[in-house]
Formats: C-alpha cells, structure tokens, sequence
C-alpha cells in the first residue's frame, strides 16, 4: 500500500549511476548487484512504488521480482542501458515501441547520445 512518503518513480543501482537521479528530484536507491538487490526492489513495490528503472547490471538478481510482477499493470520494471550492455537498451526500445507506436530508437533513427536535429 502506498504512503504519502513513497516514491511514485524509483532508480535503483550503484551509487555513481543513480546519484544524478536523485539530484534531479527522483527516490534513488544505491545498491550493487548482488543478492540484496531483489530485496530492495521488492521492498519499494511494497511500499507501493509504481515504475522502478534499474540498473541492467542488477538484472541477473532480479529476475524472481521482474518473473512475478511480469504481467501487472503496475509495477514497471525497466532495466536501464549502462556501458556496453544491450539488454537495458532491448528492453527499453520495446517499452518506446509499444508506448508511441514506432520503434523510434531503431538503428538509423532517435539514437540515445547521438545528437538529432528535427525538421520544421
């Protein structure tokens, strides 16, 4: 259930990655990967946190969470894309397909840390 003191949105993963979140007004919660990571994660859905973004390296420890929350509404469990990993960058691509209707992130379009420039 959730309490006027829990997060609506969520980043969870080592502490050099998610500090900039959290100076930009999100919870973070700093954590490396490893057992205790599906704990702290479950614990935030339990609080009522409705879209947690997590670091793709903590995916391996996940999995039991994503697996039982897979096909609720809520919560969201994005992985986010870090270092040279595909997995966060797969998963998020689907989400941008399925939310907009094109896959705006595919090769030759919107790539992230790539500057674009939009026609008038």
């Amino acid at each position: 259930m959730s309490t006027d003191d829990t997060p609506t949105i969520a980043v969870v993963g080592r502490a050099e990655i998610v500090a900039p979140f959290r100076a930009a007004g999100l919870a973070a919660v700093a954590i490396d990967p490893g057992p205790d990571a599906a704990g702290a994660v479950q614990a935030l859905i339990d609080r009522g946190c409705r879209v947690i973004f997590f670091t793709e390296d903590l995916y391996p420890y996940l999995v039991p969470v994503i697996e039982r929350h897979r096909r609720s509404a809520t919560p969201s469990l994005v992985a986010l894309p870090v270092g040279t990993g595909r997995l966060g960058m797969a998963r998020l691509r689907d989400i941008v397909r399925r939310a907009v209707g094109a896959d705006v992130l595919a090769s030759g379009r919107l790539e992230p840390g790539k500057e674009q420039t939009v026609a008038e």
